[in-house]
């Protein structure tokens, strides 16, 4: 009998253990949210108490991270849902549902307490805030970029017009085709599009989405592409002397993205601008990449190499008798180019034909003749020459502002022979050179990247590397602010120096 009472006892004591132990472990689940409740840190604060009858259902709200409230009935909510859908969302987006905002989730739970009802407040809350998504198109890309659309239609048609900033559409329809442009003829110079494409790949699927999140035209998804999502536009005030390659040079866009950025003020990169006309200088920032391969056909010329000289002692120092002229040759060169976004991102030379064979002057010279004297004939300053900036590009620009195309930073050359008069540093135009040229011509060379290479006072030839292009001083890009100067030395005029070239 005492045996059977022990057995009792034990069975009834570790039936209470449980018991507590199961209250114990619903109060801790429930803990963090009673905290957040009662401390004050939830957004709508509700009394708790313990439930005398034990677990019951309840739904928790959280925006983010924090907690909203706590709601006791759950078709309530639903009711909401339709009710918000059919006053606000139904015009736009009809036959779909709404859901609660990419920041709000609901997550069901059991508990031991009994929550103050506040589900009016918690209901008002959500109405109020817009708190609300609706189902919409999500087009995933590869790179983790998220787009929503209402029509699909949408999407194929913008993503069409949108490439056509970095690729014509002739060449595009071809590619898309699964077709070859043509190759250039004969004699014919200029780019051929090779291949044009996304780099990231797309998948499209439904999801629920914030509405101010959702492209309902096709206008917003261009918007998309071009600048993402909350782009800030760049607006500029045009004032006296401007031009619409100066204020794309300022504002470093290209001029087609300029003219595409305001067509309804801009039609013609030479169209002369009012005072006071704002442009959207806003400049590109896709989330996502088109790549644009191109082959890029040009006619270069081959220069012939310094002259043939022939000693005569029965000319006097300083004179000279031409034989044979010189005449640069030419050659047919090929270029590929990837371009991403429209940005280059280097070159190269895939193939070179030579079409003409140059031919060295031959000249007779005097015996003493002066090697210090400029040839007055001018070649470009860097190779691959690209201009940036025309003289006059924007108001005050004397020089001529001059890219090499594959090589941002590659050599600076001298444009003729002569004699080193200046090597120095300026705060506006950085590391400068200044070459004069004995003959009523001075070439000055801005922004190189150091230092001259030669001394003052040294000799150099033409076409002889003399430093690297650069960025020094106020520039907001490599290149080489290039002038010819006429006598009057360097505070001569600056010529313009087309008429220098051949």
């Amino acid at each position: 009998m005492r045996k059977a009472l022990v057995l009792c006892i034990a069975f009834l004591v570790s039936v209470g253990i449980v018991f507590i132990s199961d209250s114990l472990q619903a109060k801790s689940l429930d803990s963090a949210s009673l905290r957040q409740l009662q401390g004050g840190d939830a957004i709508i604060s509700q009394e708790a108490v313990l439930r005398p009858e034990g677990e019951h259902e309840v739904f928790m709200i959280y925006e983010k991270d924090r907690l909203l409230g706590v709601l006791h009935d759950g078709k309530k909510l639903d009711a909401l849902l339709d009710r918000v859908y059919t006053e606000r969302y139904e015009n736009d987006f009809p036959n779909t549902e709404l859901g609660l905002g990419e920041d709000i989730y609901t997550t069901e739970t059991f508990t031991m307490f009994d929550y103050e009802d506040k589900d009016e407040e918690i209901l008002q809350y959500l109405d109020e805030h817009d708190a609300f998504s609706v189902n919409a198109t999500r087009i995933s890309f590869s790179n983790g970029a998220i787009l929503y659309v209402k029509n699909i239609e949408d999407f194929y048609a913008a993503r069409d017009e949108y490439v056509l900033n970095f690729v014509d559409k002739e060449s595009y329809d071809l590619l898309k085709n699964n077709q070859k442009v043509p190759e250039l003829a004969d004699g014919e110079y200029g780019d051929r599009v090779v291949s044009a494409d996304y780099i990231q790949t797309a998948s499209v699927s439904d999801g629920l989405a914030p509405v101010n999140k959702i492209a309902k035209t096709k206008e917003e998804v261009i918007s998309y592409l071009s600048y993402g999502y909350d782009a800030e536009p760049v607006i500029y005030k045009t004032v006296e002397y401007d031009t619409v390659q100066g204020v794309a040079w300022l504002e470093g866009i290209k001029v087609e993205q300029l003219l595409a950025n305001n067509t309804d003020k801009l039609t013609s990169a030479n169209q002369i601008l009012q005072v006071g006309t704002e442009l959207d200088v806003t400049p590109l920032n896709s989330p996502i990449q088109f790549s644009v391969t191109i082959q890029h056909k040009e006619k270069k010329e081959i220069l012939p190499g310094e002259p043939e000289i022939i000693e005569d002692p029965t000319l006097r120092e300083g004179k000279e008798e031409i034989i044979q002229y010189a005449e640069s040759g030419s050659k047919n060169v090929i270029i590929e180019e990837t371009l991403i976004n429209g940005i280059g991102q280097g070159g190269t030379e895939i193939s070179s034909i030579t079409t003409k064979e140059p031919v060295r002057e031959i000249r007779k010279v005097g015996t003493y003749i002066e090697p210090r004297i400029g040839s007055g004939r001018f070649v470009w300053p860097v190779e691959n020459p690209v201009i940036s900036c025309a003289q006059g590009c924007y108001y005050g620009h004397m020089g001529t502002d001059i890219q090499n195309r594959y090589n941002l930073y590659g050599h600076v050359l001298a444009a003729d022979r002569g004699v080193v008069e200046i090597n120095s540093y300026h705060p506006i135009n950085g590391y400068y050179y200044v070459i004069n040229h004995n003959n009523g011509y001075w070439t000055y060379y801005g922004h190189m990247a150091r230092p001259g290479f030669m001394g003052v006072g040294e000799v150099v030839a033409q076409g002889e590397v003399i430093g690297d292009i650069g960025m020094t001083g106020l520039a907001s890009g490599p290149h080489v602010h290039f002038e010819i100067r006429s006598s009057g030395g360097m505070m001569g005029n600056s010529l313009p120096f087309y008429q220098f070239f051949h």
